[in-house]
């Protein structure tokens, strides 16, 4: 796990240009893990019902996984500046999370716990470790052009692959993927604004189907585990 340090993370966070009382702070702080955890309780229900929706098999003695209809085609730019598409990871199991680089705190948590993961894989389940391929989607294409993802997911493990797009292409992979995202009307002096966004990591098989999800507040080890269980 990857710790960014002090001087630089403020290139990356509201935090270096929030007003700087310490009272709004902590409003804004509290707000914004309110209006998380809705959206994640929210997220959460539209799972649980889009998987109740898949309905029976005919044969009710034959067990079946109910499979959510999230995931499908998309083309992104990565952090090299190099397209992308689902194709490109086929074969692969994909553990996604939709961000953004000036996220002030969830974000860089979520990706320290799935570069965490990453790292107890490598040395309990090295299979599990070179199946699965780390990526994380920007909600916020205006800010996170090619160059800021690839410093910003430098901080985090070098097997992650970010992807930026247009706002129509993240537009249309949010809705592929079932994620809530919107921006923020207020701006401070700078024009910075937040970007309020559900919070999950999706495990996606080979084939680009869902296979599972997971929140934000799973610990590392949690994580791994789960993955292993899943991949192997």
């Amino acid at each position: 796990m990857h710790t960014i340090p002090a001087q630089d993370i403020t290139a990356f966070t509201n935090s270096a240009i929030a007003d700087p009382k310490e009272s709004l702070c902590m409003s804004r702080n509290v707000r914004t893990s309110l209006i998380i955890t809705v959206l994640g309780l929210t997220a959460l229900l539209a799972l649980m019902l889009a998987e109740l929706g898949q309905g029976r098999n005919d044969d009710e003695t034959t067990p079946r996984r109910l499979t959510a209809a999230i995931g499908g085609p998309f083309e992104l730019t990565d952090q090299n500046g190099t397209r992308r598409s689902a194709a490109d990871f086929a074969g692969r199991p994909m553990l996604i999370y939709f961000g953004f680089t000036y996220c002030p705190d969830v974000c860089p948590t979520a990706l320290d716990i799935m570069g965490g993961a990453l790292d107890i894989l490598k040395q309990t389940a090295p299979r599990a470790y070179q199946q699965v391929q780390p990526v994380f989607i920007s909600v916020d294409p205006a800010r996170d052009t090619p160059p800021v993802l690839r410093d910003y997911l430098d901080y985090f493990h070098p097997r992650l692959t970010g992807l930026t797009g247009s706002q129509a292409e993240i537009d249309a992979v949010k809705s592929t993927y079932k994620i809530y995202a919107a921006r923020s009307a207020a701006q401070d002096e700078n024009g910075n604004y937040n970007v309020d966004h559900s919070s999950f990591f999706y495990l996606m098989d080979g084939d680009n189907r869902y296979l599972a999800h997971f929140d934000h507040a799973v610990t590392p080890a949690e994580l791994a585990e789960k993955l292993s269980g899943l991949l192997n």
